[in-house]
């Protein structure tokens, strides 16, 4: 019983992705005034794109042909490692370096494929993805660390189950340090997923400009089941990303079965609020050029270094 709910767990979350993300979409298409798109949109996009035909540049090699795949296994990988809302996950043995290096190894067959294709804008989108990551990730690695420092375990999963009873019990944390050390990780948190998804400020995800695109840029050259694995990819990563975020401001994760159709409803109430706030924070703000972004992403950082110090003094 436990090996099937954690594996429906991991299903469930794969198939919302293109719903939390068609969410988004059309919630920031009806605050500018539009009636917006379908929110199952993107799931007829998949449809169509699953039957076209995948075209390659002359140039491209066996790299174009793996990218796109291992781009998405390690977004799967962690999808099955956290609890989301149930608490005993498929991957029960995880750390931060895990977790980052992961994240990192999608983003690295990303660019392969865009430099691979010949194509210069797939050179210009992936410098610019590796200019961001290199500020970002370090921020996130932080992050996790006093998520774990603070709970004095370095299971990732076992780390947020504790922050969850922690919460659920009306006690965060052990001194005058936790509510702050949550605050500033929710912060650092959200500003990061905007980094790492190419949400705006740091990308827009629904122009291909060429002088202001990054993510668009390499996958530019992508069609077909390609382009199908790409975009699903990316949609699974931010909510990924929008899932440690309701993990750490409100955890609840389902100890038998009892509670597991509760726990997923509640998870689902959380990610639509969540998405809701990431609509309206991009509706009310521009990109930013890109040699600004660096400010807004060393934020992030010191708040991560911070939380990690104040993790170490509990």
């Amino acid at each position: 019983m436990e090996l099937a709910l954690s594996v429906l767990e991991g299903v469930a979350v794969l198939l919302l992705a293109p719903f939390f993300a068609g969410f988004i979409h059309k919630l920031k298409q009806r605050i500018r005034g539009q009636k917006g798109i379908s929110i199952f949109q993107y799931y007829r996009n998949f449809h169509k794109l699953f039957k076209k035909e995948t075209v390659l540049s002359k140039d491209a090699t066996i790299i174009s042909h793996i990218a796109p795949f291992m781009y998405l296994v390690p977004n799967l990988l962690l999808v099955f490692t956290l609890p989301l809302f149930y608490a005993k996950p498929l991957i029960t043995s995880s750390n931060p370096m895990l977790l980052a290096y992961l994240l990192s190894l999608s983003i690295f067959f990303m660019t392969l494929y865009a430099l691979d294709q010949g194509c210069s804008f797939g050179g210009l989108g992936s410098s610019r993805e590796w200019f961001i990551s290199s500020l970002s990730e370090p921020a996130f690695l932080l992050l996790l660390f006093s998520v774990c420092l603070y709970f004095k375990e370095w299971n990732i999963s076992v780390a947020f189950l504790r922050l969850g009873e922690e919460v659920k019990s009306l006690t965060v944390g052990h001194g005058h340090f936790s509510i702050s050390i949550l605050f500033l990780l929710i912060i650092s948190l959200f500003v990061l997923t905007l980094a790492e998804n190419a949400r705006i400020p740091f990308d827009n995800p629904e122009t291909h400009l060429e002088l202001t695109m990054i993510h668009e840029a390499n996958i530019l050259e992508a069609s077909g089941t390609h382009l199908l694995l790409f975009e699903y990819a990316s949609q699974l990563k931010l909510t990924i990303f929008m899932s440690f975020i309701v993990l750490l401001t409100m955890p609840y994760m389902a100890q038998t079965a009892l509670y597991f159709i509760p726990a997923f409803l509640f998870y689902l109430l959380k990610m639509l609020i969540l998405s809701s706030l990431i609509a309206f924070v991009e509706s009310a703000n521009a990109k930013m050029r890109l040699f600004r972004l660096p400010n807004l992403l060393s934020v992030a950082f010191v708040l991560s270094l911070v939380s990690l110090v104040l993790s170490m003094e509990v």
